[in-house]
């Protein structure tokens, strides 16, 4: 029974990384679309939004698995439950990626705006997104801090960007709708922040039992 009940929550590890994977790759892949205006690859974005639909099903039905068969110590009860939360803010962050993708394709083949601090937000919810999950893995308290106080760098940046679009409307309303769109982009990385912040937090509870 120990035996089984070990390998389950191993695959449970494994199974957060690959979906861990899977939104690092949603969010990658949605800022070269965004810089190429891949349209292709925005509507393969969408697309595959529903596997990582299906992989959130699969991690919630194993750690109830888990819980009904196996009564886990409280250290694992918290480790699972913990999951369980983290993977409706994972679920969310491929839905932004799939909200950003949908907006390049109502973008079109518009000419690519390089809208200055957006490159950077991409940049930084990867990192948080990585580092959250590796928090978990890895039961690391310290590291699941550092992503949290990461949040307010991408809070700062998006509060630049929609200070540096007002002005771009300002300066060519003709492009405003463009401008709005790239707007919602960075409000979705913004939101993508937020949620690696919320995977972190409960990597904290997971560790020191506390919320």
């Amino acid at each position: 029974m120990r035996e089984r009940y070990v390998k389950e929550l191993t695959e449970l590890h494994e199974a957060i990384v690959e979906m861990g994977g899977m939104i690092e790759d949603a969010i990658s892949n949605a800022r070269s679309s965004l810089e190429g205006q891949n349209l292709q690859e925005a509507e393969l974005i969408v697309k595959n939004d529903d596997l990582i639909d299906a992989k959130e099903k699969e991690i919630e039905t194993l750690c109830m698995r888990i819980l009904l068969q196996q009564q886990p110590v409280a250290t694992d009860l918290r480790t699972i439950t913990s999951a369980l939360k983290m993977v409706t803010d994972m679920e969310r962050i491929g839905d932004h990626a799939a909200d950003i993708s949908e907006l390049i394709l109502q973008m079109g083949r518009s000419d690519y705006v390089d809208v200055e601090y957006i490159r950077q937000m991409f940049t930084e919810c990867s990192v948080m997104i990585k580092r959250s999950i590796e928090a978990y893995v890895d039961s690391d308290f310290s590291k699941a801090k550092d992503v949290i106080v990461h949040d307010d760098i991408v809070d700062d940046l998006y509060a630049k960007t929609k200070k540096n679009i007002i002005r771009l409307i300002s300066e060519k309303p003709e492009d405003g709708e463009i401008f709005a769109d790239y707007l919602m982009i960075a409000k979705y990385c913004e939101r993508i922040g937020d949620h690696a912040t919320n995977i972190a937090e409960w990597v904290v509870f997971a560790v020191t039992g506390r919320l």
